[in-house]
Order: structure tokens, then C-alpha cells, then sequence
């Protein structure tokens, strides 16, 4: 695999994780936004504990969102900084070695 592959590879990679980033965004922003009330579960709801087992899960749910959200993020910036490290330390290795061999056609 050349330099160029692997660099289009991690770049490649690093976008499939920020959109997986924007995906759960979107699905915690949208469980955040859910609400049920007492109303909408049961008359029941409130003496056994169903209103309240409810709102512990949503809140749950949009904190381990916020989370893989993070962790997605966190993927996507180490490889575009992976990537950008190949390049600089490719540039800088050509610059160093320039005039050392040339290419004889």
C-alpha cells in the first residue's frame, strides 16, 4: 500500500466516524426531545414508579449518546491527526534526503 493509500484510508475512516458522531448526535438531540407524562403512560404510572423508571432512561439513553457521540468524534480527530503526521513527516524526510539519490531515467 502506498503512502498516498493509506493516507486517502485514514481520511476515508476518519469521515465514516465523524458521521457516525453526527448520527448519534441526532438520536440523542431527538431523545432528549421526547417527553411522556403521567398522562400519556398510565394512571398508574405515578404510584408504581413507571414515570420515574421512564425519565431514568431516557436520561440514559441521551448520556450514553453523548458519549459515543465523544468517543466517535475523538476517533475521527485521531485519525485525521495520524494522517496529518504521515504527511509531515513525509515531506519533512524528502526535504532531508533531497539530492542525497535522484531518479536516473
Amino acid at each position: 500500500m502506498t503512502l498516498r493509500a493509506a493516507l486517502d484510508a485514514l481520511r476515508k475512516d476518519s469521515a465514516s466516524w465523524e458521521h457516525a458522531a453526527s448520527v448519534t448526535a441526532k438520536a440523542g438531540d431527538e431523545a432528549a426531545a421526547l417527553y411522556l407524562g403521567a398522562v400519556d403512560l398510565s394512571w398508574a404510572s405515578l404510584p408504581s414508579g413507571l414515570l420515574n423508571t421512564y425519565i431514568e432512561l431516557q436520561n440514559k439513553a441521551v448520556r450514553l449518546l453523548g458519549e459515543a457521540t465523544q468517543v466517535y468524534t475523538d476517533l475521527s480527530l485521531a485519525l485525521d491527526k495520524v494522517a496529518l503526521s504521515y504527511e509531515v513527516n513525509d515531506e519533512q524526510a524528502a526535504q532531508e534526503f533531497k539530492g542525497v539519490w535522484e531518479v536516473r531515467d
